[in-house]
């Protein structure tokens, strides 16, 4: 697969502790706005989270599109804006929603460690983890972090501690309409300690970690001081102490940034939406970074515009306004 990327010289400030940086400039300080924080000018590309940001979380499991969002995606298209879907998805929850997404293009899912051809069902590109990495990573929270579980996100499948599919069965049954739903995928292996099955499974494109009775945000924290910049550290399921951790070089800014690149789209034409810490840097490099009103607080404060809230249809409503603009 793809070597590490070598990281441009230029960063992003975060205003989250302990938080990476991009490896990218933001753009679009420059940009001309309404008093809302909307550009004036048509955008040439959309880039949009899926979960809780365009699917309810209380649709996580069926993967549920409000026909006003299908609407308003089929009509930016036709009004000439690309759509590109950025998701921490892996490839096992895309293919059920080939046909919702319509004309869908290459999405972009396990937080930019994957660029998925979901019609074809074909990797385009990945950037997978290297095992001593993951071993090490795993040693360092262990020793730290007590009463952890772990799983392994890989090219060939989806492996997970018993402890971890326990830890989703009981967070299933007491909040249901929780996003932690790697127990009803049919395509998992039990593996104690999970690190037993890297020679199985080597492609490790997403890491994942689990605490008991830990603030989720706090959790991020710790473990971004236990590993450093030996891996990129971020979390995307709400109230869930569950971190996902991928290379150093990966996240969705620096995987979306290469791939408008090829499409010759500048960041500063683009509009991005989010709702999690693992949008943070997507939305910070875009012209204009859109947070929905149902957002982590730090991602509103670091958005250039809020939509409206994911069950209110929030992208949808942003789009219908973004097609009215000029060019």
């Amino acid at each position: 697969m793809n070597p590490q990327r070598p990281r441009p010289s230029s960063r992003a400030s975060s205003s989250i502790a302990g938080a990476p940086t991009t490896g990218l400039s933001p753009h679009g300080a420059h940009l001309e706005r309404s008093a809302a924080g909307h550009p004036v000018v048509r955008p040439s590309l959309i880039a949009t989270d899926l979960d809780g940001t365009v699917i309810s979380y209380r649709h996580t499991r069926t993967g549920h599109i409000s026909q006003r969002t299908i609407e308003a995606f089929t009509a930016a298209r036709e009004a000439g804006i690309q759509v590109v879907f950025v998701t921490g998805r892996p490839m096992r929850w895309l293919s059920g929603l080939a046909d919702t997404l319509g004309q869908a293009g290459p999405i972009i899912c396990s937080n930019g460690a994957v660029i998925y051809d979901v019609v074809a069902d074909k990797v385009i590109e990945a950037h997978p983890m290297a095992g001593e990495t993951v071993r090490t990573v795993h040693e360092l929270i262990s020793a730290s972090v007590p009463h952890t579980s772990f799983g392994l996100e890989t090219l060939s499948g989806f492996v997970m501690e018993t402890e971890l599919y326990e830890s989703s069965r009981r967070s299933r049954r007491q909040h249901p309409e929780s996003p932690d739903d790697d127990t009803a995928a049919p395509e998992f292996t039990l593996a104690d300690p999970v690190i037993s099955a890297l020679g199985e499974h080597p492609e490790v494109v997403k890491f994942l970690v689990k605490a008991a009775e830990v603030q989720p945000d706090s959790f991020l924290a710790t473990v971004r001081g236990l590993v450093g910049e030996l891996v990129s550290v971020t979390h995307s399921a709400p109230g869930l102490p569950l971190l996902e951790i991928s290379r150093p070089d990966v996240n969705k800014a620096l995987t979306l940034a290469d791939y408008t690149n090829s499409l010759g789209v500048a960041a500063e034409e683009v509009a991005a939406f989010g709702d999690m810490l693992n949008d943070l840097e997507m939305i910070t490099w875009a012209g204009t970074g859109y947070a929905v009103a149902s957002a982590h607080p730090q991602l509103i404060d670091a958005a250039d515009a809020v939509a409206g809230a994911c069950d209110d249809d929030g992208v949808a409503r942003a789009i219908e306004h973004l097609i009215t603009l000029p060019t």
